[in-house]
C-alpha cells in the first residue's frame, strides 16, 4: 500500500521527542509523503525545517488558520511575503478558512472572512491549491468558495452534511474532501453517509495528527502510520477491494498536490 497523508502536523510539540521513530513507523506502514499544514506564521518556520530535514517525505503547506484572524495587518503582510518568497518550496496554501465554534462575534466572523478571501486570492495568484478549515461555518465557507472560485480545494476534515457535499460538487471547480480518523468512529454517521454515497474520486486520506486518532487507537496520539485503518474503513463503506481503494485515494492525493504520477 502506497499512502499520502494529505494533512498532518508533524511539527507539533507532541512529536518533538520521537519524530524519527514516528516517520520510520509511518514509512513501514506505506506512507511515502506527508503534507504538514501551518496554522500560524510561527509554524511556517518549523514546517520548513521539517521539509529540509526530511526531503521528499515532509512537504510544506503554509497559511494562517482562522483562530489567528485578529492578528494585525503587519502579521499578515509578513506571512504573505514569506509565502511569496518561498513559492517554489510549498505545495498549497493552508490551512485557511472559517471557525465559528468558539465565538459567534460578528466582528470576528467578518475578520475571518476577510483573511480567508485574501488567502484564497493569494493562492490563485500563486497558482496553488488551498486547504480549507471550516468548523460550524458551512454556508459562509460554501458561499465564499462559490464567489471566489479557486481552481482546486481540499475541505480538510470535512464535517458538513451530505447535502453540503452535494452543493460543493455542483461548483465548477475541482473539489476534494479530507477523510481521516473520524470515519472509523462508531457513531460518525454523517461522514460515513458521505463516504458511502459520495464519489471516491473526491476523497483524500489525512490524519490531522496528532489529533483525531482512528479506532482502535482513540485516545492515543495520532500519526500517519494509522492511515491504513482509514483506508480500510473507506473500502468497506464503498464495498471495494482495499488495494483498489488505496490506489484511487493515492491518485487523488497526487492530483490535488500536483505530484507526478507514475
Amino acid at each position: 500500500m502506497k499512502i499520502i497523508d494529505t494533512h498532518t502536523h508533524l511539527n507539533a510539540e507532541q512529536f518533538k521527542s520521537d519524530l524519527d521513530q514516528v516517520i520510520l513507523k509511518s514509512q513501514r506502514a506505506g506512507v511515502f509523503k506527508v503534507f504538514n499544514n501551518a496554522d500560524s506564521l510561527e509554524s511556517f518556520f518549523s514546517i520548513m525545517d521539517l521539509r529540509s530535514k526530511y526531503p521528499g517525505f515532509c512537504e510544506a503547506v503554509l497559511g494562517i488558520h482562522p483562530e489567528f484572524a485578529l492578528q494585525d495587518d503587519e502579521y499578515f503582510k509578513s506571512a504573505f511575503d514569506f509565502i511569496k518568497k518561498n513559492r517554489a518550496k510549498i505545495k498549497a496554501i493552508g490551512e485557511i478558512g472559517l471557525d465559528y465554534h468558539y465565538s459567534k462575534d460578528l466582528n470576528l466572523k467578518n475578520r475571518q472572512k476577510q483573511i480567508f478571501i485574501e488567502q484564497i486570492r493569494l493562492a490563485k495568484t500563486l497558482d496553488l491549491p488551498i486547504v480549507i478549515h471550516s468548523r460550524d461555518a458551512d454556508f459562509d465557507t460554501l458561499n465564499i468558495i462559490k464567489e471566489e472560485l479557486p481552481p482546486i480545494i481540499d475541505l480538510h476534515c470535512f464535517s458538513g452534511s451530505y447535502e453540503i457535499y452535494r452543493e460543493y460538487i455542483k461548483i465548477p471547480i475541482k473539489t476534494f474532501f479530507g477523510i481521516g480518523g473520524v470515519v472509523t468512529f462508531k457513531n460518525a454517521k454523517v461522514i460515513k453517509e458521505i463516504v458511502e454515497k459520495g464519489d471516491i474520486k473526491t476523497f483524500l486520506t489525512e490524519t490531522d495528527a496528532p489529533y483525531l486518532t482512528p479506532t482502535p487507537f482513540r485516545g492515543e496520539r495520532n500519526d500517519p502510520s494509522y492511515l491504513p485503518y482509514v483506508i480500510k474503513t473507506i473500502s468497506e463503506l464503498k464495498k471495494l477491494d482495499i488495494d483498489e481503494t488505496s490506489k484511487i485515494l493515492l491518485n487523488n492525493g497526487e492530483e490535488f498536490y500536483g505530484i507526478d504520477q507514475d
